[in-house]
């Protein structure tokens, strides 16, 4: 996690927690991976398109949010420009 800032995917679906690591696995995904369910609490918004994804500030609150596929370049350059990330784009 650079600043506080960690990648964490979540499947937004209601399949349980086997099925959405047999999907993120098959997708090549290697960052945590949630299910709808383990984050209830924690007041995120489902999206209305897909992929979508959120920034989450060290203090949980949602910084900013990407629609669409996005490299990570442009991940990272949205992270600098929230000031929430020191390495250059």
């Amino acid at each position: 996690a650079l600043n506080g800032v960690q990648l964490v995917g979540v499947n937004f679906d209601d399949d349980p927690r086997d099925v959405t690591l047999k999907i993120a696995k098959s997708l090549g995904i290697n960052f945590p991976t949630l299910t709808r369910e383990q984050i209830i609490d924690s007041e995120l918004p489902a999206p209305s398109v897909m992929p979508t994804t959120y920034i989450v500030s060290p203090a949980n609150e949602v910084a900013g949010t990407l629609i669409g596929l996005q490299s990570r370049e442009q991940i990272v350059q949205r992270l600098s420009q929230l000031c929430l990330c020191s390495e250059k784009p």
